[in-house]
């Protein structure tokens, strides 16, 4: 307790004396983010910065993202150092692992901890997945709305199944531009683009050699907040329309949070700094996993998992939660 305790002192102190750099880099971020990153969700870097710093941290390896990040549109290599590089540097000096460094991370999470939440639950969903030794292991991957995701280029590497990320023209451009100038091999991963608001992910994945009747798991992390409902429900029956023992998992934010005055603070938050608007919200009133439960089953999918995102109690409802849903048989 005590050696966590000087750990966390020097971290912290390590923090305040990059500060300078730190913001210079925030700077730096938000002005590339304005400029180079136009088409592209500024809200896909999020979940990539939280993979770097654990990597740098030693709690969970992510070398992709590390490479990835510095040729990326709104970030660059010195951006990249002082936004990220520098809070890895405080982790390694000081030896810290906690709190948002930590990994996968206590349950239930807190507001502090959600992102950690977050990765690990997809982490553990993808491998649940392609290495089940139930009768219908997953086939395929599929990352919808991939982002600057890097899971594609570590563990499945080696995995035989087939991988495939679908995102719009402008981010699958800015990615294949920045996984070569990393030096990363993509030669596995099939790329599909589409715009979401047409719902013609799936037409095009098929024109890419992807097939229904192959188990599948599809990704689809950090997405659906940003889509309106209609087309959430669309993507939802479309899974459960695939191979039995398809699975999708996906994080949904809640009605109840987002209509009180927190989250609509948070929701102008995002929607000032990133220019994005939050669309679909999916209720976490108690019991949360119920309400999970019973979307799901309306879109004709069965729950396996569902994780709320902070604390059920009380009159206290999560900011969201995480669902793992399945076709089954």
């Amino acid at each position: 307790m005590l050696m966590n305790a000087l750990r966390l002192l020097m971290f912290s102190l390590l923090l305040i004396a990059f500060l300078p750099l730190v913001l210079l880099g925030t700077l730096g971020f938000m002005i590339r983010l304005k400029i180079k990153n136009r088409g592209i969700s500024g809200t896909a870097y999020e979940p990539l910065f939280n993979r770097m710093l654990f990597h740098h941290a030693g709690t969970r390896d992510d070398a992709a993202a590390v490479k990835l990040a510095p040729h990326l549109p709104a970030l660059s290599p010195t951006v990249a150092w002082l936004l990220i590089g520098t809070m890895g540097l405080a982790a390694r000096l000081s030896g810290y692992q906690g709190s948002i460094l930590s990994y996968p991370g206590a349950r239930p999470s807190s507001m502090i901890s959600m992102m950690v939440h977050r990765t690990a639950f997809f982490d553990e969903a993808l491998a649940s997945a392609v290495h089940s030794t139930g009768p219908h292991p997953a086939q395929q991957v599929v990352f919808l709305g991939a982002g600057w995701d890097t899971r594609a280029y570590g563990a499945l590497r080696d995995c035989p199944v087939r991988v495939f990320e679908v995102d719009t023209p402008a981010t699958q451009h800015a990615k294949r531009q920045a996984l070569d100038r990393a030096d990363i091999d993509a030669s596995h991963v099939t790329f599909v683009e589409t715009d979401f608001g047409q719902t013609s992910w799936f037409d095009v994945l098929l024109g890419r050699g992807f097939d229904p009747d192959l188990p599948t798991f599809i990704l689809w992390e950090g997405v659906t907040m940003c889509l309106d409902e209609k087309t959430v429900q669309t993507t939802l029956r479309t899974v459960s329309g695939l191979a039995v023992g398809s699975r999708i998992a996906f994080d949904t934010l809640s009605l109840e949070f987002f209509s009180g005055f927190l989250g609509q603070y948070l929701h102008l938050m995002i929607k000032g700094f990133y220019g994005e608007s939050l669309q679909f919200f999916m209720s976490t009133r108690a019991p949360a996993r119920k309400q999970a439960s019973d979307f799901i089953a309306s879109q004709g999918l069965a729950l396996a998992a569902y994780e709320p995102m902070g604390e059920e109690r009380g009159k206290t409802v999560p900011v969201g939660g995480f669902t793992l849903a399945e076709r089954s048989g």
